[in-house]
Parts: structure tokens; sequence; C-alpha cells
């Protein structure tokens, strides 16, 4: 018979007699001989809970985190004041099994034992009651409660029969009673890669302390000391036990044993000895408690790399209904742990605890839940690739941010079915798999571009024209990456050759062709490309596809320079898709906006336009484009003169970047850090960026990356160069920028049709007049009543025709040569360019954009500038009025 059923048939229990508390001492806690290593604010918290008048605590946490240790530490700050007025009681309940013994571990504190009084079990509990409520105030820590939860009930009846008593319990698993404050005590803090001052967390701190405890050896390596305790995910008992091994291995070793996947901590016991010497047995205490389908979930949840999303966990666990009532109940119990975004994960200590029971359950459980776990992410690939490649009608939302998460657990369900016999399922699988990993830009270049590969050839085994032509469309964004144009557009047009396509997959192949000719400055032949699949997306019934093409339309145009065309498209795009809650490419329509905005000089409504599309981008987690758009605020805050701002939105956007050195967008924005540094006097600096830009370069066929970094080089001479060398360096960039000012030269071309070449040389004209000469355009001259304009050595553009662009331009010749650097409002020009005629201000505002784009397109675009204080011409530009 067990011991929890003899005592439950006894009649009669052990004697006992009341004492007085007057005649006991009122507490049995002895202060801890070390102070408690972080932890700070959970101490505050839970003053703060008790202070509100809350009288039953639960701290729950996983095995190891340190919930005793924290106890103790309260009743080190607050057992004092609880003595001295009623008590202050650690009681420890590994040993108890049953409410019999949940009373009289308590009873033993506040009573002593008597031969002449028996009491049965419902006598000590009416008896413990009214011992606890004559105690008055009192502290009372319940410790390891947790294979006691089935008498949560009895601590809830204390708590109402003694009204000045304070429970404070420690447990895996709260104890869901009324009145109960739970408080989950997570893993101290440990310090992130790009961290600089690791001493200043809390897990290093005391990872340092034990291993001086143990005379253990540091070595001088704070980089791996913050690798141990990021490995150890910050759980104190393995945090003290690693420490201790540092009596043999250098903490370079230990990290480098711990990043290989050693078990270092398996035989080491905690110097204070008990049921939790080991992290292993601390686990399996919670291991035992669990029922058999407990143990079953948590042994399969072993299989996740990483966090999971709840839908993914129940696919693998395929319980049904139960499946989510599993999840709960090892939540509940602290086996897992909620991290951001509604993700459940295991710390690493429990994962590989539970992997060892998944194995011992046999090969078949482990290949049923490794099958599971690959068929679970394939599926949600599959719906991610269909939505990233913009063929279903409802918007990307958090999918992408999710997915980025789940990394780690693509690959191995990618490693599963590639591992697994060759058949049409397992080779749609891997399209699914290895084109989400593409489409993420989570991979190398070159190993991306192989798996890809690798998927298309088993498709060549088991055709899947869709699958076949999703794989295609994410190898050419891979290899847009790698800088390889040619085979960009090579696999597009493969696309289109396709037949047994859905037609959404032709007209995106026709969008991405247009975007890339964008990319290399050809801006024209993109346009046809994005005129054709307009026509067909009219009626084809795909409107996210057609937003993007809207957008990339309006991208174009800003490249063209044509401001009205530019902001009809991108304005469509944005009201289409913020109206569809599609944040993705409402941010990117936004970002097209704020680089027009920008070009113009309107640099106020740039910055709000660019946080806009940010927070969108952030929102769906798009860290590609959040990169690209960082460094684009970069250009902005550079041009508007915020030197430390531009620094640090091209270091974010480097961050990303970094991994992608042949892209495109990173090598620009590492030229146009070049220049920012060059100008702020940081050459040392501004000639690594350069570097860097320039070697990216080299290894792309790209002639506007290659001009635009041949702007900012020009820019970064001219700032570096001194005495005799700077006019050669002047002379040098003059040359330079009157090549790129004529619009029949290839640089004049370039400049054209791409807004990232204008801004190199608005930049290098910007620091040539710094530094002594003016080069602008060639000089413009004004005939009489503006009837026309020219260009030095150009031919005179007439206007005699067009009374209200005469109009315009003569008040801003007017305010040229009265005040150069003032800018003329709209609403001033609407009433010069429409005198007498009264209109809605919209409408005013609308009239004067397409009067002042049209001037731009006769030939002022780089004369016209637009700032937050109105239009006005370039005060740089050499200006005259003709009389004749």
């Amino acid at each position: 018979m067990t011991r929890a059923r003899e005592l439950q048939s006894a009649p009669r229990l052990a004697t006992v007699e009341l004492v007085p508390s007057a005649r006991r001492l009122r507490t049995n806690h002895e202060p801890a001989l070390a102070p408690l290593i972080g932890r700070e604010d959970v101490l505050a918290r839970v003053a703060e809970v008790l202070a509100s008048g809350a009288r039953l605590l639960t701290v729950v946490g996983p095995p190891g985190i340190g919930k005793t240790r924290l106890a103790s530490a309260c009743l080190d700050r607050m057992g004092e004041a609880f003595a001295r007025r009623g008590g202050a009681w650690f009681c420890d309940l590994s040993q108890a099994k049953t409410e019999q013994d949940l009373r009289f571990a308590v009873f033993s504190l506040l009573g002593e034992k008597a031969p002449d009084l028996q009491l049965t079990q419902q006598e000590v509990g009416a008896r413990l009651r009214e011992l606890l409520q004559a105690a008055g105030p009192t502290l009372l820590v319940l410790d390891n409660f947790e294979q006691l939860t089935f008498a949560a009930e009895v601590v809830h009846d204390w708590c109402r029969a003694a009204p000045k008593l304070t429970v404070l319990v420690t447990s895996r698993e709260r104890l869901n009673v009324d009145g109960e404050t739970v408080l989950e005590l997570p893993p101290l803090a440990c310090p992130d890669e790009r961290a600089a001052a690791v001493g200043s967390f809390d897990a290093v701190t005391l990872f340092v302390a034990r291993v001086r405890e143990a005379g253990g050896s540091l070595g001088d390596d704070p980089a791996a000391v913050a690798e141990i305790v990021r490995r150890l995910e910050g759980i104190p008992l393995a945090i003290e036990l690693a420490a201790a091994r540092t009596r043999v291995l250098s903490a370079t070793d230990l990290a480098r044993r711990l990043a290989e996947g050693h078990d270092v901590l398996a035989k080491l016991k905690h110097r204070e000895g008990g049921r939790h010497a080991t992290l292993t047995s601390a686990i399996a205490w919670s291991w035992d408690l669990l029922s058999l389908e407990e143990q079953v979930a948590l042994a399969r949840c072993s299989v996740f790399s990483g966090s999971f999303a709840l839908d993914i966990a129940e696919a693998v666990l395929g319980a049904g209904e139960s499946s989510l009532d599993l999840l709960t109940a090892l939540r509940d119990k602290s086996l897992l742990h909620p991290v951001e975004h509604g993700r459940l994960s295991l710390y690493v200590s429990i994962r590989e605890f539970a992997a060892r029971k998944l194995t011992e359950l046999g090969p078949e459980m482990v290949l049923e839940t490794q099958r599971r776990h690959a068929y679970a992410f394939a599926a949600a690939a599959r719906t991610f690739g269909e939505a990233r490649n913009l063929q279903q009608k409802g918007p990307k939302g958090a999918l992408y941010a999710g997915f980025r998460r789940d990394k780690e657990n693509l690959l191995g369900a990618l490693a599963f079915v590639r591992a697994q016999p060759l058949s049409a399922p397992h080779a749609r699988m891997q399209a699914d798999l290895a084109g989400a990993l593409a489409h993420l830009l989570v991979l190398p270049g070159e190993t991306s571009v192989a798996e890809l590969s690798a998927a298309l050839s088993s498709l060549e085994v088991h055709p899947d024209p869709a699958s076949a032509a999703s794989l295609l469309f994410a190898r050419q964004g891979v290899l847009n990456s790698l800088g390889q144009y040619e085979a960009c557009r090579a696999d597009l047009e493969r696309v289109r050759a396709m037949t047994d396509l859905p037609a959404g997959l032709h007209l995106l192949a026709l969008v991405d062709l247009g975007i890339q000719h964008r990319y290399q400055g050809h801006s024209r032949e993109g346009w046809a490309y994005h005129e054709e699949a307009a026509r067909e997306l009219a009626a084809a019934g795909l409107p996210r596809l057609a937003a993007m093409n809207e957008a990339c339309m309006g991208r174009l145009q800003c490249d063209l320079g044509d401001e009205t065309l530019a902001r009809l498209h991108n304005e469509r795009a944005f009201a289409a898709c913020e109206s569809a809650g599609d944040h993705w490419l409402a941010g990117l329509a936004l970002a097209n906006l704020a680089q027009l905005e920008q070009e113009l000089q309107a640099f106020d409504r740039a910055r709000d336009l660019l946080e806009r599309a940010l927070a969108r981008l952030r929102a769906v987690g798009e860290m590609h484009y959040e990169a690209i758009y960082a460094s684009v605020s970069g250009d902005l805050f550079f041009e508007s003169g915020e030197v430390e701002v531009a620094r640090r939105w091209y270091a974010q956007g480097a961050r990303f970047l970094g991994g992608f050195l042949t892209h495109r967008q990173t090598a620009i924005l590492h030229a146009s850090s070049a220049a920012l540094e060059a100008e702020a006097g940081d050459l040392v600096f501004a000639e690594s960026q350069l570097a860097i830009a320039r070697a990216g370069a080299a290894r792309v066929a790209n002639p506007v990356v290659r001009l635009a970094i041949e702007l900012h080089g020009a820019n970064v001479a001219v700032s570096r160069s001194q005495g005799a060398s700077r006019q050669i360096a002047l002379d040098a960039a003059s040359a330079l920028l009157s090549d790129v000012d004529d619009p029949e030269s290839d640089r004049g071309r370039l400049a054209g049709s791409s807004m990232d070449v204008r801004f190199a040389v608005r930049m290098l004209r910007r620091t040539v007049a710094r530094l002594g000469i003016t080069h602008a355009p060639s000089g413009l001259e004004i005939g009489p009543d503006a009837r026309w304009f020219a260009f030095a050595e150009g031919p005179r553009v007439d206007l005699s025709r067009r009374g209200t662009l005469r109009k315009i331009l003569l008040a801003l010749a007017a305010l040229r040569t009265e005040s150069p650097d003032q800018g003329i409002t709209v609403e001033a020009l609407a009433a010069l360019g429409w005198p007498g005629e009264r209109m809605l201000a919209e409408a005013a505002s609308t009239r004067v954009r397409v009067a002042i784009a049209t001037l731009r397109k006769l030939g002022l675009r780089h004369a016209l500038l637009t700032r937050d204080d109105g239009y006005l011409l370039d005060p740089t530009v050499p200006f005259t009025c003709a009389s004749a």
C-alpha cells in the first residue's frame, strides 16, 4: 500500500498540542549568506503586489529558473517585519504528496506534537485555520507546490479564514483559485550579439560570481562569456552548473562546446544538492508530474527549432481538438513559455530532455513527428508563396514576419523532405520550402540558388508547372540580390514561356521584368512591360498584383521625373492597398512618394511619408524593404543636413543589407555613406565605405549603381583633396557634372531615369559649391514676359502660347531676382497663374503641381526646386533675364 493510501485510510493522526506563538520563534528563515544576483525588478514587483493588498501570490517558472532563491530573497527583505508582528515562515514542500502532507508541513511550523491529544484530519484542518487566524500578520512561503496543485483549495481556504495571512507560492504551475496573483519568473537578462558592455547583464554577473566561487578561470574573452549565458538562455541553475566547468575549461572552450551541442552540464551537481541537484533531475521531476498524453505532446514539441506558432504545433501534435488543451497544460506547467507575437518555445534544456524522451518512444514515433512537422511547414510555405507572388486576394499581413522566425524550422523540414525517397508530393514540398526560404533571404545567395535549382530538378522528374514557376520567381529574386541580372531575366522569360499556368503568374513575370529593367536604368523599356501588365490586369481579378504594378509605374515615373504621373500612380496604389489592409504594398507606395518629395526638396513631407512607410513595412516584418528604405532615410537626412540621424539610418540599413554585398542598394548605401562621412570630415571611414561600394559594384553589371558610385566617389575625392590637388579634383567633378547635365550623353540619360543618380548629383554639386566652385546646369536665360527660356548654348523653349506657364515662370524669375533663397507658396502661384478665378484649395494645389511638372518636363527639372516654403528657381543656377 502506498504512503498516500496509508494516510488516507488512517482513522487517527499524530497527536499534537497547539502552542501559543509567543512561546515560539516567529520565523524559521535564515538569511542567505550571499545576496541574490539580479531580480531587483521582480523583487520590487513582489513588494508592489503585496503592498496593494494581494494575499496569494504565485511565482511560476520552469525548472532551474530560480523560484526558490527568489522566495528566500523575499523573506530576506520582508520577513523581519512580518516576524515582529506575526510570523514569517518558509515551508519546503518538495517531499509532500497529499493534502495531509501539506497540512502537517505547515502545522509543524506553527504547532508542536504532544502525546495527550489525538486529532483527525478534519480536526487538524480546523485547528490549523484557527492557528493561522490567531497568528496575526503572517508571511507563509510554500515552496515547490507543483505536485500539490490539486490541493490549491486548501491554501485558498486558509486565506479566507485568516485575513492577515499572506501566502507566497513557488510552483511550475499556477493554483487557479480566486484572488490569486501570478508572477512569471523570466530568465536573467543576457547580452545579444551586438551588446558592448556585457558585464552589465545579470546572467553574466551570476556566471562570473560563480566562476570565482568555484575557483575557475574566466580568461580574457568577454564575448565567450556572453555566448555561454546566451546559449544557456539566462537560466540560473544552468549558469551555475556551467560555471563549475571552468575549473577545467576556459570560457572560450566552454562556449565552443555549448555551440557544438555538447551536453557539458549533464553530470554536474549543484552545490546545494537535493532533488534539483542537476538540471536533468529538475526537468525530470516536472516530466514525472505530466499525464501520458502531456508527455507525448511535450516530446513531439521537441521537433521544433526555436519558437513556433500555435496552429503549426496543433498540426504536429495531431490530437484534434485536444491539442490546444495539451499545449495549454504544458504552458501552465511552465514547460512551454511564450515569446513574441503569440508564439511558444521550449528552453533548450527542456527541448533536449524532451527530444531524448521522444527517442525513447520509438523510431516510428520519431518519424511520424518529423513527417508531421515537415508537412505542416510545407503547407504553410505554399500559402506564403502564393501570398508572396500576389496570387491571393488577401494581403500578406504578418505572415512574412512569422515565417522569418521559422527559418530553422523551414530548414529542418526541407532537410527531412530531401532525405525521403523522391515522389510527386515530396517534390512539391521541396519546392514550397525552398521557395519560402529564398523569399525570406535568410540563406547565403549561392546556397539559396543551389537549393532552388535542386528543387527544380526534382520537379523535372515529377512536373508541377505552378510550383516550378514559383521556384523561378524565388530564384530570380535571389539572383537579383547577387547582381546577376541576365540570369534574372532568363528565369522570368522562362515563366512567360510556360504553358498551363494561372494567368496571374504570367502577369507577375511581366511586372518583375519591368522592375528588372528599371533597376538598370532602362526605365522606358520597363514602362512598356508595366503598361502591358496593366492592360491585362484590368480584367484579371488580381487586385494585389494590380496594385503592385500601379506602384511600380509610380516609381518609374519618379525616376523619369514626371511628378504628375508619379503622384497619380502611387496615390492610386496607396489608396487601393490601404483600404484592403495590405501594409506591404501601401508602404512601398508611400516610400515612392517620399522619394519624390525629397527630390522636390520638400523634406518635411518626405520625412512624414517615410515614417509611415517604414511603420507599415515593420508591421509585416518585411526586413528587406525596411533596410532599403532605411538607406533612403539616410539619403533624406544627409540632404537635409542632419548628419547624425543620417548615420544611424545608414547603419540600420547596412545591418541587413550587409549580408548581400552585391545587392544594388547595398553598394549605393555605402557610397552615399562615404559621401556623408567625407562631408563630415571622417575621411578614413569615408574611404572604407567607398571601398565596400566599389567592391560590390565591380561584381555586377549595373550602370545605375556604377554611375552613382562614380559621383559619390568624386564627392569624396573633392572633400579629401588639399592644396594644388583640390583644383584637380574640382575640375574632374565639374567635368563629370557637365556630362551628367547633357541629356544626350550616356550619363545624362541615366540621370534622367534614376533618382539614385540624381541624388548623387545633388550631393556632389553641393560639395563643389561649398568648396569654392559653383557648378550647376548651364546658365538659365528667360526671355521678355517669359515667352521663352533657354540654357546657355541650348535651344529656346517656346512659351508664347502657354499663358499660365508664362505667368508662373515670371513670378519665379521675379522672386529669384529679389529674394534668391525664398520660395513662393502654392496659394500665391495659383493666384498669379489664374488671376480672379475662385478655386478650392485642393484644385488649386493640383493645378499648380501640374504646371510645375510641365515646366520641369520642358527642361527646368534641375533648375526648379520644391521646398517646404514653396517653389523657387535654384539659387546656384546662373540666371539672367533677356531684354529682347
